[in-house]
């Protein structure tokens, strides 16, 4: 398969909820709660390392939320919510986050179709022992009813400076999505990292849902690539000049923001991708996004003016120590 740079991760996930059983806003027994987890355990034995949020602290849950292990949606359903994440680390089990049961299957290349292999293996040892709620009308039902049928969900993380750039996430939404998937920035809107989902799985079979998602990320990919070769042919020294700005000021800043910093590094990594930086390392962006977030700088609760520091020096060190100026004459 073709290794896409501007493809950051993937992900498919399927909906369950367990016939006959409150769904998740209105469960109350804390004794079902658990019988998912345990149902799930006697399932996939030691394949998977579950864990109650119940046990962990609040800090430990929010840097599970930051690295992705978790969501949000899990963590305010504390009390009666769990995970498991298995050995390989590929695949995850969440209990009680918005369904009773959510299978992910994550991949940081564009591998839809193997990530997709291994979810419904996943669900299919699911259904085989568990009954779940299920309506000849309307197929799997699911707390959220737009994704009713299948209750399958594609999402894609798609890196796009160039469109970013140009400002043309708009002309995205409105000529390629058509309001058919969900958009999330990594960031704030002018961002270069950009998430997409499918909205909608009622009335539509799974391969349709994944073959339409796949043909419409090849379409972002191939208007990244124009934009960047015009890019280069038109502005080249304005752009080596923005990028050595970033490079510049995430070596040498005292204090950095979130949303700036999320912004620079995405100059950063388009720099290292078009050659005028140089890593002495594979330069795992998903990793150091996840670094610069507020719990992992810190054990404890720190002041915005204390994260900021602490993020500044952070990339400091990791840009000394991995990142140099490539030679560039444009």
């Amino acid at each position: 398969m073709e290794d896409y740079k501007n493809i950051l991760f993937c992900s498919v996930s399927y909906r369950r909820n367990i016939k006959d059983m409150p769904f998740v806003k209105t469960l109350t027994d804390g004794e079902q709660a658990i019988g998912v987890t345990r149902s799930l355990s006697e399932i996939f034995g030691d394949d998977y390392e579950f864990k109650s949020l119940k046990n962990l602290s609040l800090q430990d849950c929010k840097i599970l939320e930051e690295d992705g292990t978790i969501t949000a949606n899990l963590i305010d359903n504390k009390d009666i919510s769990a995970y498991g994440k298995s050995l390989d680390g590929e695949s995850l089990l969440y209990i009680n986050e918005q369904d009773h049961i959510r299978v992910i299957v994550n991949s940081k290349k564009f591998n839809l179709e193997e990530c997709y292999k291994k979810a419904n293996i996943i669900d299919d040892k699911i259904l085989d022992k568990l009954e779940m709620s299920f309506n000849t009308d309307f197929g799997f039902l699911t707390s959220n009813p737009y994704l009713c049928g299948t209750g399958l969900e594609i999402e894609v993380l798609l890196f796009l400076p160039a469109i970013a750039y140009n400002n043309l996430f708009e002309k995205i939404e409105n000529d390629l999505l058509k309001n058919q998937y969900d958009v999330i920035h990594i960031g704030n809107t002018t961002s270069p990292f950009f998430k997409i989902k499918n909205k909608y799985t009622f009335g539509s079979k799974e391969n349709e849902i994944a073959e339409n998602l796949y043909k419409i990320v090849l379409k972002i990919i191939e208007l990244e690539n124009n934009e960047e070769s015009k890019i280069f042919d038109f502005s080249a020294s304005h752009l080596a000049d923005r990028i050595f700005r970033s490079y510049g000021i995430l070596h040498n800043a005292y204090r950095l923001g979130v949303d700036e910093t999320i912004e620079l590094l995405g100059q950063l990594l388009w720099g290292i991708n078009l050659r005028m930086l140089k890593s002495k390392k594979q330069f795992d962006i998903l990793d150091v996004l996840c670094k610069i977030k507020e719990n992992h700088l810190s054990e404890g609760v720190l002041s915005v003016k204390e994260a900021e520091k602490k993020r500044a020096r952070y990339l400091s060190d990791l840009i000394s120590l991995n990142i140099q100026k490539g030679e560039v004459d444009v």
